[in-house]
Order: structure tokens, then C-alpha cells, then sequence
């Protein structure tokens, strides 16, 4: 048995070089890296009610000729239909497209659409044609090796899912309540080789204890990893005392990469919001993005000042961070008080020296 680490108060900083490497982007989500340096990327949609089917899937091809830095993107294919969901959250949240992962020698998409119903996207077909469907809230996707079938998270329902083309879906997991009663709200998941487990990070639900706090009534550092054996359901904390975690990442060592997605939350977007730069629940450009390595128990702060960061992806010698959740184009405050308008992101954070 593992021990947990402890997220503490005050981690050390170790500040990467960081670089936008795309801008403009329409909620980025999941990215994944092609063999030859290039990459795929899914984008929920900007959440905009007169642009409901503008989800899309791109690729960023990789320059020759300055490693580390990208071609402009190619549309591969677009339409899907994305969700805002500040009416229900008053929260910025767009749900659509949601996660890409590669295995078994074919490439899927994760789509949460509760109109047509959720479903896993492959990419062999051109447009993409699903392979798996679901219900509810598809969140990340990774594919386990050992069982050779894609594990996915699903948030609304607190459950690890398991989906094979042509199968009806599988709960393998149901993850209970945390400490005070929130729901554990599954986010990321990745495979973990050594363990043929797969690491969770849990965001934390609402506690719901005050009406007045709608939006924002999350414990403080409430969020953890486990790592869950899909064959047994077994659970264990391996990481413990995180602010929102989102996306995961495991670098070549097998230590932990972790989102936090902000530091507090503030400012809700209730019925009535009538278009005013706001936080929109999540404090903007405070999110950070942390190393936690497994076997000293030492943590440090690779990044910060990050806005809304959801998911990770691992490239060569760096780690790159989709930013911007929201309703697109909205204003936002920014950190030094000035405004500015909502826009998603992709950003390099260099691991190691060149």
C-alpha cells in the first residue's frame, strides 16, 4: 500500500519557460501527440447560443524546422455540438467534445452530447463515426492495454466506464462520496504501466450547503488522484489536498503532473448575468500546474497564473496545458485589473533544459 502525498500549503516553485503555441482557440481540450510531433486537438466549441455545432477537431502540424513549435491549425472535422452549461452550473462550463486518446492502432474522440447522446469518435473514418455510445457526461478517455478495451470518466454519474466497439457499456467502478459528503466528480484518467492501474484525479462536487453560494460552495483543497485496479475496483489515495485537479499527465520517471484548475472561486454567472466581466466561478488566470514525485513525496510548482487549465499532454521534453474554459469572447478580468476577452489556448511548459 502506497502512501499519500500531501499537497502542502506552500510547494516550492521550480517555474518552467512557458510559450503559447496556439491561440484563438474554441475551449481546448484533450491533445494528443502524433509520431511525428504533430497534433491532434479537440476543441468543446465556443458556447455561444447562435453557434451551437461548432465543436471541432484539428491538427497542428509540427514545424520542421523549429522544434517545439507549430504549423497553423487544419480543421479535420467540425460540427459537433457544443453545450454551455451556466444556466444549470453558473459556472463557465462548455461540455461537448471532450478527450482524444490512441490505442490498439485507432484514434477516438470523447463526446458528451445529452441531446443525441454521448459516444466515442473514431478518426480512421473521415468525417469520424462513432464506435461506442453512452449516456451522460464522457469525460476523459485512455485506453488500457491490459484489458485492450478504453476506460473513460464519467463526472455526472461518478463512474470509471469501460467501452469496446460494437459492446454495451461496462461500469467497472462506482466512486463514492468524499470526506464531506461532495460528490467525487472523476475528471482525467491516465494508464499507469507499472501498475496496469489507472490514476483518477477528483475535482471535488459541491457541497450544497448554502443556496446563496450556488456556483462556488466547493470545500478548500478538498480534490485528490487515486489510483483504481479496473479488474477489482480497488482504490487508494495517492494524492491528497488539491485545489480543482483536472488534468493528469505521468512524465517518463513516473511522476505526477497535476492541473489545479484555480486557486478559489468567486464571482458566479447567475440567470440574470448581464455580460459584465466576471470570474464566472473559477478565479481566472490562477490555476497551476504541479510535480509530484511519487517517491520523495516532494512537490513543486512547475507553472502558474494559468487560466482554467483542463488537460495535459506529455511531448518531447515538455508538457502542454489547454487553457481558457468558458463562454468564448466573453470579458474577463484579468490579474493586473484590466479586461480582457476570454480565448482558449494551447501552452508548452518546458520540463527539462535542452
Amino acid at each position: 500500500m502506497s502512501t499519500t502525498l500531501h499537497i502542502p500549503p506552500q510547494p516550492r516553485e521550480t517555474l518552467r519557460p512557458t510559450s503559447i503555441i496556439a491561440e484563438g482557440l474554441r475551449n481546448p481540450r484533450g491533445v494528443h501527440a502524433e509520431a511525428d510531433g504533430s497534433l491532434l486537438l479537440v476543441e468543446a466549441g465556443t458556447g455561444l447560443p447562435d453557434d451551437p455545432f461548432s465543436g471541432r477537431i484539428s491538427r497542428l502540424p509540427a514545424d520542421p524546422h523549429h522544434p517545439g513549435t507549430y504549423l497553423p491549425r487544419e480543421t479535420l472535422a467540425e460540427g459537433f455540438r457544443a453545450m454551455n452549461m451556466q444556466a444549470r452550473m453558473l459556472r463557465d462550463e462548455i461540455m461537448g467534445l471532450s478527450d482524444i486518446a490512441y490505442g490498439d492502432g485507432r484514434c477516438l474522440v470523447s463526446q458528451t452530447d445529452y441531446v443525441a447522446g454521448s459516444k466515442l469518435l473514431d478518426l480512421h473514418f473521415s468525417p469520424p463515426e462513432p464506435v461506442c455510445h453512452s449516456q451522460g457526461n464522457l469525460n476523459a478517455l485512455c485506453y488500457h492495454p491490459g484489458l485492450r478495451s478504453w476506460l473513460a470518466v464519467k463526472p455526472d454519474t461518478n463512474e470509471l466506464v469501460e467501452l469496446r466497439p460494437g459492446k454495451e457499456e461496462r461500469v467497472l467502478a462506482h466512486l463514492p462520496n468524499l470526506e464531506q459528503g461532495q460528490e467525487a466528480v472523476p475528471v482525467t484518467l491516465v494508464y499507469e504501466p507499472t501498475t496496469t492501474a489507472v490514476l483518477i484525479s477528483l475535482f471535488s462536487g459541491e457541497l450544497h450547503t448554502d443556496p446563496a453560494r450556488k456556483g462556488m460552495d466547493f470545500a478548500d483543497k478538498a480534490g485528490q488522484v487515486i489510483r483504481l485496479w479496473p479488474d477489482s475496483g480497488r482504490t487508494e489515495v495517492l494524492i491528497d489536498g488539491l485545489q480543482l485537479p483536472t488534468g493528469l499527465a505521468l512524465d517518463v520517471q513516473g511522476n505526477v503532473l497535476v492541473l489545479e484548475l484555480c486557486a478559489s472561486l468567486q464571482q458566479p454567472l447567475p440567470p440574470a448575468w448581464n455580460g459584465d466581466a466576471r470570474h464566472g466561478g473559477f478565479t481566472r488566470f490562477s490555476g497551476r500546474l504541479l510535480h509530484c514525485d511519487l517517491h520523495s513525496g516532494a512537490v513543486s510548482v512547475l507553472a502558474r497564473e494559468l487560466d482554467t487549465p483542463s488537460n495535459l499532454c506529455l511531448v518531447q521534453g515538455a508538457v502542454l496545458v489547454s487553457e481558457g474554459m468558458g463562454l468564448s469572447g466573453r470579458p474577463l478580468p484579468a490579474p493586473e485589473g484590466e479586461v480582457v476577452p476570454l480565448d482558449g489556448r494551447l501552452r508548452r511548459v518546458q520540463l527539462h533544459d535542452r
